[in-house]
């Protein structure tokens, strides 16, 4: 199915309440019309199109009627084209199919979307056939899951009336429903009026060749089958068999529902949420940004506390305490003093502990202070000596 032709389909679905009409055949308000998505069957192109002036016809083998071959239908807008080709019968413009696709709703039908459009892409299918030679077939297409009041399935038949079997598949404990129908050919008025089973979605068209030239009555149309599932049971699927030789193009289907109707973008939402929630989990990889707890290994800085390693210069207190044991050397010979003293130098501290050892002549570190040599040592020695020779002399006299 075409991407415009889903949109359409999507939308229709979309609009879930709809009040179709006063008659007893019509849906009641708060009834939900469903365009069932047939993409999943629909192969062939039945209807030629238009775009931009240029026509694209059916496809051979995929028609109304011959097995296909014979002959197709068109959209308005190729009628109108075509007659200005002299392809009309009596240079007439007649009844064609909607340039969309889109059947508006009547007493007894709801709004109806077909698969063809002038605005679809050429290549998008728009029927599936159910071919004469091939003899008896079967199709199915899923339909979303809920309690339907009606549904109307598009079906024509060529070749003469078609019998078809029909089973409504349900999705709860509900049995399958069975039903057998003789489809009307589609070339002779399709359904009778009144009719309360087979009905005409359109009808009244000629059809057209396969060198797009109209022919044979305006008798020709779109006819369908109104069908009732059971009230309570969840359909999900319809089967149709095709058991004589008859040709059947399908069309389409559309249902009105009577409960919540389980569309496939329903679910798809459902599914964005379990996908949010991985994504969650995602969230848990975030957690790799504790990884960031790395940057704790700037710890490593307060390896400058290293830099109490200074505290070595606490050495020097050592030095002043060998100053303090220098003095206690006062009493050496200052000439020996200056000597160990400036052995002192080199020592520091150490030198000045030997100081203390006293006034041994090869000791000391005499007066000393931090290491240096002790010149006031030999300075008082002399002082000592002079006052005693002065007292000498004061004595002799």
């Amino acid at each position: 199915m075409t991407f415009a032709t889903r949109a359409r389909i999507l939308a229709l679905t979309a609009a879930s309440t709809l009040t179709l009409g006063a008659s007893a055949r019509t849906a009641a308000a708060a009834d939900t019309v469903v365009q069932v998505d047939v993409s999943a069957v629909i192969d062939g192109r039945t209807v030629s199109t238009v775009a931009n002036g240029t026509i694209t016809p059916w496809t051979v083998g995929q028609g109304v009627d011959g097995d296909g071959n014979a002959d197709g239908f068109v959209t308005t807008a190729v009628e109108a084209l075509l007659n200005t080709m002299g392809k009309t019968e009596g240079g007439k413009v007649g009844l064609a199919l909607p340039d969309d696709g889109m059947f508006a709703a009547t007493t007894r039908l709801p709004a109806i979307q077909l698969h063809f459009s002038n605005t679809a892409p050429i290549t998008s299918p728009q029927t599936h056939q159910v071919h004469q030679a091939m003899g008896s077939q079967t199709f199915t297409f899923d339909v979303p899951q809920a309690t339907y009041r009606k549904m109307f399935v598009l079906i024509t038949t060529s070749e003469g009336s078609a019998k078809l079997t029909v089973t409504l598949n349900y999705a709860d404990a509900t049995a399958a429903q069975t039903m057998m129908y003789t489809l009307p050919d589609y070339g002779i008025g399709g359904a009778g009026a009144n009719d309360p089973v087979y009905f005409n979605l359109i009808m009244g068209m000629h059809k057209w060749g396969s060198n797009d030239n109209e022919g044979d009555s305006a008798t020709h149309g779109i006819t369908g089958i109104e069908i009732n599932p059971t009230a309570t049971g969840m359909l999900k699927s319809i089967t149709v068999a095709k058991t004589n030789g008859s040709h059947v193009v399908f069309w389409g289907a559309t249902g009105i529902a009577t409960s919540a109707v389980a569309t496939s973008g329903t679910a798809g939402s459902g599914g964005g949420t379990d996908a949010g929630a991985g994504g969650a989990t995602g969230t848990d990889a975030g957690a790799g940004a504790a990884g960031a707890t790395g940057t704790g290994g700037t710890t490593g800085a307060a390896g400058t506390t290293g830099a109490a390693g200074v505290s070595g210069t606490a050495g020097t207190t050592g030095g002043a305490a060998g100053a303090n044991s220098g003095a206690a050397g006062e009493p050496a010979s200052g000439t020996a003093g200056s000597t160990s003293g400036t052995a002192g130098a080199p020592s520091a501290g150490t030198a000045g502990a030997g100081g203390a050892t006293g006034g041994r002549p090869s000791s000391s570190g005499g007066c000393t202070f931090a290491g240096t040599p002790a010149r006031g040592g030999a300075a008082a020695a002399g002082l000592f000596v002079a006052l005693g020779l002065a007292l000498r002399k004061r004595r002799r006299a």
